[in-house]
């Protein structure tokens, strides 16, 4: 784990605290981690809901059976698309 021991202080108005705060808080994040994050040009996106996981969780068991080759693809395709829709990227 790193070792974070140096601060950095910004200002901001109490409303843009609370719309960091809240963006935070939507996607898991502590304040810190989701600044740190939106500094190195990465997009956080908010923590999905459990259905979410419990779905993907039911695709990679089909994606694992033993199916035709173009089942398997469309499900590697269906999984990489979620994935790719929810896991942060890069600004651009």
């Amino acid at each position: 784990m790193l070792n974070r021991t140096i601060q950095l202080n910004i200002r901001v108005t109490q409303e843009e605290k609370q719309r960091f705060e809240q963006a935070a808080k939507a996607c898991g994040l502590s304040l810190s981690r989701y600044v740190r994050m939106r500094l190195s040009g990465r997009v956080p996106q908010p923590t999905p809901p459990l259905e979410y996981q419990q779905i993907l969780t039911r695709l990679t068991e089909l994606y694992q059976r033993e199916n035709t080759p173009q089942v398997q693809a469309e499900l590697l395709n269906t999984l990489l698309a979620i994935q790719a829709a929810t896991l942060p990227r890069k600004e651009s």
